[in-house]
């Protein structure tokens, strides 16, 4: 192990090597040199100077402070990282879940199939679990590549197995190496998503033209869909796609691929677009990833869709500054500035505000008949008689509800009408009542039959008889979302 003398003697002979050193600064946490810019700028001799101390576990900076060029050198203790077998064992796990929880998943959604048959393993491993991994996989290769072109050490994708609809959280690369410059981290932080974005594309392309043999979605149908994005709508443009359609898996795949550029190029934190923003705008993407971050849970209130805030927390735990490139002192040039801006334009083009949005109905309540019985209720009574009405109350939505149903009377009472709920009956359970108000749980497509005893007064004062009156039978749920009336019209005769 080098003295301390020797040590600073040996980094200033390597700095000597591509800087005129004019003054050193001993700190207890780095060598500082006053070095001379060079007639062609420091580009060049700083990147030089960081691959020959990078290896050796130095890291260098450069800062201008005060009117001086300043490189410092600081020690970087040695990392424990992963070893490939990681990659790979996270590779085979992801394959499965990828082909099951997303491919067949989808595929049996789309066609009906079960999901272990082989038609829906097969047809969702080829139309949906093969172009996801291709998009994701050939995202996280272009971050690769481009490191290693800047000679920065990073580690293989690391992929990452999920449940369904996705079977996939997608994957992501450790940067081993600090970022050089500026010039690097565009090119890094954007090649990802171009990558992924131009596979994504084709990939769309030919799922929308599958889907346009899809059979048209039923009127009554409910469920989820996804909201398209401005590109996804441009290219659905090209094909003859009916007003409401099922999606082929392969479209879903190239949404997918499209929604994840989107939430990558964010310029929030340490993500794609977040690399992109600190080349762009140096110091200033500080507050452009505190914007964003803000606007993702804003948009978490603002279209209750959840993953927003989950992301937004998300980036808030790993830090919303992005730490500098060792060199910060040379800009852009004019062709990557322009390669940012197309970046942004691709943020805005995939960017979906509401991922998901709800098809059809979900909640729905109906006053039906019961066989046996008038519907709708127009019947006769006898002044000082009773008679007995039955209807029934249906769930047609596709969720459970709670209901309250009571009478609006239109002051019958005080003529001496008598209105009351004598029987309840939920599938084959009957609850004897004798009440003007009830409350019961209705699931899905279930339905309760209500006995109603209307008993008429004895005497009908001075007016005229036969006579028309009418009630209503008011059904609503708690929350006010649903509200049905029954009217029924009553013959009053002596």
């Amino acid at each position: 192990m080098l003295s301390a003398e020797a040590e600073v003697e040996s980094i200033r002979t390597v700095v000597t090597k591509h800087f005129d050193v004019y003054g050193v600064i001993v700190t207890p946490l780095a060598l500082t040199f006053q070095v001379r810019v060079p007639p062609a700028g420091v580009d060049a001799p700083f990147d030089g100077l960081r691959q020959e101390l990078v290896p050796k576990d130095y890291i260098p900076t450069i800062t201008q402070e005060k009117g001086e060029t300043l490189v410092h050198v600081q020690r970087r203790p040695k990392g424990r990282f992963a070893g490939v077998q990681v990659n790979v064992a996270l590779l085979l796990l992801t394959v499965l879940t990828i082909v099951f929880f997303g491919g067949a998943w989808n595929w049996a959604d789309y066609s009906g199939k079960p999901i272990l048959s082989a038609e829906s393993i097969g047809y969702g491993a080829v139309f949906f679990a093969l172009p996801l991994f291709a998009i994701l996989g050939c995202h996280e290769m272009g971050h690769y590549i481009v490191a290693k072109r800047y000679h920065v050490r990073a580690s293989l994708p690391f992929f990452l197995p999920s449940v369904p609809p996705l079977g996939t959280l997608g994957a992501f690369i450790s940067m081993r190496d600090p970022i050089p410059n500026r010039r690097a981290l565009l090119d890094i932080g954007v090649s990802g998503p171009l990558v992924g974005f131009a596979i994504a594309i084709p990939v769309t392309l030919a799922g929308l033209a599958l889907s346009t043999a899809s059979t048209a979605l039923p009127p009554n149908a409910v469920g989820e869909a996804i909201r398209p994005s401005i590109l996804f709508s441009f290219l659905s443009l090209f094909f003859p796609l009916p007003s409401s359609f099922s999606l082929h898996p392969l479209a879903f795949a190239g949404w997918v691929g499209l929604f994840v550029t989107a939430i990558n190029l964010l310029p929030a934190g340490q993500l794609d677009g977040g690399h992109v923003a600190r080349a762009l705008l140096g110091r200033r993407q500080f507050y452009v990833s505190w914007a964003a971050v803000l606007v993702l849970f804003s948009l978490s209130f603002v279209t209750t869709y959840p993953g927003w805030f989950i992301f937004g927390f998300l980036i808030l735990m790993l830090g919303v500054r992005h730490p500098p490139p060792l060199n910060d002192l040379t800009r852009l040039d004019p062709a990557r500035k322009l390669v940012g801006i197309v970046a942004v334009a691709i943020l805005i083009v995939t960017f979906v505000p509401q991922p998901f949005a709800p098809v059809g109905t979900q909640r729905e309540l109906a006053f039906e008949a019961v066989p046996g019985f008038p519907f709708p209720i127009n019947a006769t009574i006898a002044l000082a008689s009773s008679i007995r009405l039955v209807f029934a109350l249906n769930d047609t939505g596709a969720a459970p509800e709670n209901v309250v149903v009571n009478l609006r009377e239109n002051n019958l009472n005080e003529f001496g009408f008598v209105i009351r709920f004598t029987a309840l009956q939920i599938g084959t359970a009957t609850t004897p009542v004798n009440t003007d108000t009830l409350t019961f749980r209705l699931n899905a497509s279930q339905r309760a039959v209500l006995d109603l005893n209307v008993t008429a007064p004895a005497s009908w004062g001075t007016s005229s008889l036969p006579a028309t009156v009418t009630f209503a039978v008011h059904a609503t749920t708690p929350d006010g979302a649903l509200q049905r009336d029954l009217l029924i019209m009553l013959q009053v005769t002596s």
